[in-house]
């Protein structure tokens, strides 16, 4: 079943940040980036909660130093 989130990513400041966290969710199975927003420091995103959980998805973007909140 697709799931639909929106995470608060404080740490999100410019071009190369939406870059760095766009890439690193879409690099997980089954995620689709929607919209990731530096003015609101928010990004948007559907998974398939079969293929990956929010646990993972967090995990992935503290790998490369963004931290998500709900």
């Amino acid at each position: 079943m697709s799931e639909e989130t929106t995470l608060k990513i404080p740490a999100i400041h410019c071009g190369g940040c939406v870059k760095t966290v766009t890439r690193t969710l879409e690099a997980l199975p089954s995620v689709k980036v929607t919209e990731v927003d530096p003015a609101t420091k928010h990004a948007r995103l559907q998974f398939e909660e079969s293929a990956v959980n929010l646990d993972q998805i967090r995990e992935a973007l503290d790998e490369v130093g963004f931290s998500a909140e709900d």
